[in-house]
């Protein structure tokens, strides 16, 4: 059996299960959590850039390379409520790489890292004769008094909601392959290469403390909730009258011969929030996380039991859907 064959979150899967933990969460979710100072836990979290797979250096300019390094782990304390702390980088780099290049980087990192107060505490850098692969470990916490924001939480009658626009990104990125933009979408190619992490709709979710399941929309929305149900043990019906199709990526679905729905539903790499919770809080979030934060906040579906993912379409006819986005490894074809 090789790689391809299991993918990636097989592969997860295999992992888990050879390695033990007594910490009190380890591997199977946004962040591992571990005892941390008084009053809190510790947050841990690590993702990479890979030169090829998450980044063209032709297309991705090397400050945004550097931001996203630090965003798709700031994303991950955000799915735990959690407050960033520290960074630690190690670089596998080739002898060839241009210092002004790799220094734009870095102060992508530095930039990403003042906005959310993160100190760069450490790190190691490596030679490599192939692809250049950026590492960042980011190390937060969370008070203890809240109930953590896990995966496994969701619970049938659950509502589903999604912060912002998922699909946006993905837009963005065919707009940077082409390398000309028209300007009345520059709001989506602003979605790919500066993403926000919604740190402070986090924070909101976990001082609710109440019982909240919740995950970043990394790899797509569908796959993103397919590891809400995987934990939670639960099926979902998402509603296809309310996914959200921005106003700007139904524009550019209509002019290319997109199904934005497709976009919305697989694309990733927007980095919001998707979370369930019990339907009483329901009304009160569709109210309170707009105020708040001006960000808008969808009501997609619900949590049924059972399992596997259902789309209701406006005559109430349920299509089953398959959890599916971007996954490393995947055999295609």
């Amino acid at each position: 059996m090789e790689l391809r064959d299991l993918g990636e979150f097989g592969l997860i899967a295999r992992i888990r299960s050879i390695f033990s933990s007594t910490v009190p969460l380890g591997i199977g979710d946004d962040c591992a959590v571990l005892p941390g100072r008084e009053g809190f836990w510790f947050l841990a979290t690590v993702d990479s850039q890979v030169e090829g797979v998450h980044f063209q250096v032709s297309l991705i300019p090397p400050f945004f390379v550097g931001r996203r390094l630090l965003v798709a782990n700031l994303s991950d304390i955000a799915a735990m409520g959690g407050i960033p702390r520290y960074a630690l980088l190690s670089f596998a780099l080739r002898e060839d790489v241009s210092f002004v290049w790799l220094n734009e980087v870095l102060q992508g990192v530095q930039e990403e890292a003042s906005r959310h107060g993160v100190e760069v505490v450490g790190g190691n850098l490596a030679r490599t004769d192939g692809p250049a692969v950026l590492d960042l470990v980011l190390l937060g916490e969370v008070e203890r008094d809240r109930p953590l924001l896990l995966r496994g939480n969701a619970r049938p009658g659950d509502w589903i909601f999604v912060t912002g626009y998922p699909g946006e990104a993905k837009a963005g990125l065919i707009l940077a392959e082409r390398k000309t933009l028209k300007e009345q979408y520059r709001g989506l190619w602003q979605r790919f290469f500066a993403a926000s992490p919604r740190l402070d709709v986090g924070r909101f979710l976990g001082a609710l403390r109440e019982r909240v399941a919740l995950i970043d929309v990394s790899d797509g929305l569908l796959q993103d909730l397919g590891h809400i149900l995987e934990e939670s043990h639960v099926g979902a019906i998402l509603y296809e009258d309310a996914l959200p199709v921005s106003p700007l990526l139904a524009q550019f679905c209509e002019e290319e011969g997109y199904d934005p729905r497709e976009f919305v539903l697989r694309g990733g790499e927007d980095f919001e929030l998707l979370f369930t919770v019990p339907p009483h809080r329901g009304e009160e979030l569709q109210r309170e996380i707009p105020q708040r934060f001006g960000l808008p906040v969808h009501w997609v579906g619900e949590i049924v039991q059972g399992e596997g993912v259902y789309l209701r379409k406006k005559d109430s006819i349920l299509v089953p859907l398959v959890p599916q986005g971007f996954n490393h490894f995947i055999r295609k074809g």
